[in-house]
């Protein structure tokens, strides 16, 4: 969907980044569990917020390099503001769904919640699945 090749080259590789913080989260968790620590579940919901935030501003800078490449206008590069521009004029997979989660990203990012490892890593599904579906990335996980 994206035309410009250094553009898709920069998200692919900040995709990668979350793949691989996601991974070492994962092992982190396991290996705190596997020694007993009682602080497995607090690390566990914490460990799956970094990459959430990560992987929403992947989609964040997809939507900026669409908009420049004036597939929908918008005047701001908030990432609101760009999925209420593009709604109609993409083609989404679960709109509302990736909505909802800028409202919990906005949460983390700006009150300091903290959501629970099953709500990131569905909201971190989301946005695979959307990217995929521009061909944006490929079938990583």
């Amino acid at each position: 969907m994206i035309t410009g090749q250094a553009e898709l080259s920069e998200i692919q590789s900040d995709w990668a980044g979350v793949i691989a913080m996601r991974k070492r989260f994962q092992l982190l968790v396991t290996a705190t569990f596997a020694q007993g620590a009682f602080t497995a579940p607090a690390l566990a919901g914490v460990v799956y917020n970094l990459p959430l935030l990560h992987a929403f501003g992947v989609l964040n800078q997809t939507l900026v390099a669409l908009r420049d490449e004036g597939r929908f206008s918008c005047s701001t590069t908030h990432l609101g503001p760009l999925m209420d521009s593009a709604k109609t004029a993409l083609p989404w997979l679960d709109w509302q769904g990736l909505r909802d989660g800028v409202r919990l990203r906005n949460e983390i990012a700006h009150e300091g919640a903290l959501l629970s490892a099953p709500v990131c890593t569905q909201h971190i599904d989301l946005i695979a699945q959307q990217l995929r579906a521009w061909n944006i990335i490929g079938d990583v996980v």
